[in-house]
């Protein structure tokens, strides 16, 4: 199993290099952390699934609060401070000027502002104190899916106003708010929706993605009726796009939605109306929470809990925080503990917090090409329904290949062999003086807690090629501290949580 620098060099490649290591790596099967001596396991699950990966600061948080003070302080989002964003926000503003402003500089450089929006949503998700919040953020991003290569602006402003508005409030005003949305309207059509010719394009993913889900009750009769109630809901261009209700445009004859008539002769309210019904559907309820049970449990949602979190969803009239609360304080949710598969960008920003504070991105544009090759560029999904959750959507041969070169190069830009960063690697992790402690250190700041002690030792041998645990120089820790690390983003107990 020896692989040393001059190992590395001899290969010349990151493909070659994750593939001999993974040959040669026999791991114990376990991937979920085990808990360290200042954390307990129920305390690791937690902040494995509300944050996009666990710190010094978050360990010492929820020590400090315990599980429910921990979650409580995490719901409460608008009151966490938020210094690093901040700083960030102030230093590169572009993303949260004035529409026209965004928009005049687009015209010019479409790069410019695009690559500004994706950097402040890898930003955000990796430095912001408001994890809880930044996940959610990422939820509703894919459950209210617009790419944003056409839409460049109109989805700044989107994710600005819905998204992150509305992420920790109440479903009612995130689904209004996405329906008034310009980049909505415009990816599903609905600003070209007219009382001649409805469109029925948002009228059928608002309930069968976004509210009521595909079996929720709704018939392709309610679909063209919810088309005519919308005609006329459009985007005023030229005017910093914003909503406009076309009343020439709009439908005024009799429907029957879902079984409710809907009387001739009215405007923009019934469109509220029949919204209204979506946000309180018990469907809406049951769908919603599946997906949310599915995002902080695994891949098949304990239905006890689904059913629990929809009582809760109804009783609190859609606030998504008590929601929240009931599903992260549930059984069903501690018992769930290493049933998720980090979907790639949760991947890349789980390696940037591992870092934190001791990682400077230097090349913003870096950061965006590695994301690409990994397959989950922000607001990339071209089809209506948003990123898969599910862990077969994201692994094969050439998904894992891109995880494992990411895994085992981004170590590396402690001596600039991975462009655009720079990693202090001696401020990350403290000088030892036994392969042990190295392997200790390396597996908390990753991972928050210990591996297995077969996974230990095999490790330890790494590290001293085969020789057990002993002491081992500084220049020996200097020789293998890069791929150490790399090996123990690309185990199981990094790729899942």
């Amino acid at each position: 199993m020896p692989m040393n620098r001059r190992d590395f060099l001899k290969l010349g490649s990151m493909s070659v290099l994750s593939l001999a290591l993974a040959s040669k790596l026999q791991w114990s099967g376990a991937r979920v952390a085990k808990a360290t001596q200042s954390l307990s396991s129920e305390q690791l699950h937690v902040l494995n699934r509300v944050t996009w990966g666990i710190t010094r600061a978050d360990i010492d948080r929820i020590n400090a609060l315990g599980i429910e003070g921990y979650v409580d302080w995490a719901l409460d989002a608008d009151n966490i401070p938020d210094p690093l964003v901040e700083q960030f926000v102030a230093t590169d503003p572009l993303y949260w000027q004035p529409y026209e402003h965004i928009e005049a500089i687009a015209r010019d450089d479409f790069g410019i502002v695009y690559t500004a929006a994706l950097h402040h949503r890898y930003f955000c998700a990796a430095y912001s104190e408001k994890q809880l919040y930044e996940v959610m953020v990422e939820f509703w991003t894919d459950h209210f899916n617009i790419p944003i290569e056409d839409y460049l602006v109109d989805k700044i402003m989107d994710d600005r106003e819905v998204i992150r508005r509305h992420a920790l409030g109440k479903f009612r005003d995130l689904l209004f708010a996405s329906a008034q949305s310009p980049a909505m309207l415009y990816y599903l059509d609905n600003a070209y929706s007219y009382k001649d010719h409805p469109n029925e394009n948002y009228a059928r993913e608002v309930m069968e993605l976004h509210t009521l889900g595909v079996d929720g009750g709704y018939t392709e009769q309610d679909v063209r009726e919810l088309a005519r109630i919308l005609t006329g809901w459009g985007v005023r261009d030229g005017f910093n796009n914003r909503f406009y209700f076309d009343s020439y445009n709009h439908d005024t004859e009799e429907k029957v939605f879902l079984g409710r008539a809907f009387p001739a002769g009215r405007g923009i309210e019934e469109g509220l109306e029949a919204l209204d019904m979506l946000a309180t559907h018990p469907s809406t309820a049951n769908y919603v929470c599946t997906k949310l049970v599915r995002r902080f449990t695994g891949d098949v949602p304990p239905q006890t809990l689904v059913d629990s979190a929809a009582r809760v969803w109804q009783e609190s009239d859609g606030d998504i925080k008590r929601v929240l609360r009931h599903i992260l304080l549930s059984p069903e949710f501690t018992a769930a503990t290493g049933q998720k598969f980090k979907r790639p960008l949760h991947f890349q920003v789980n390696i940037l917090r591992a870092f934190a504070p001791h990682f400077e991105i230097y090349d913003e544009n870096w950061i965006i090409w590695n994301t690409e090759a990994l397959g989950q560029m922000p607001w990339g999904w071209h089809p209506p329904n948003g990123y898969p959750d599910v862990t077969t959507a994201w692994i094969s041969t050439g998904t894992l290949l891109e995880r494992w070169n990411l895994g085992m190069g981004m170590p590396q830009a402690v001596e600039d062999w991975w462009e655009g960063g720079r990693l202090e690697m001696d401020a990350l992790i403290p000088q030892v003086t036994t392969a042990g402690e190295l392997v200790d250190h390396v597996a908390r700041q990753v991972l928050g807690g210990e591996v297995t002690d077969a996974d230990r030792e095999m490790l330890i041998n790494f590290v001293t090629d085969n020789v057990g645990d002993q002491p081992i120089s500084y220049e020996q820790r200097l020789d293998r501290i890069q791929t150490l690390m790399g090996l123990v983003f690309n185990s199981p107990y990094f790729q899942w949580y």
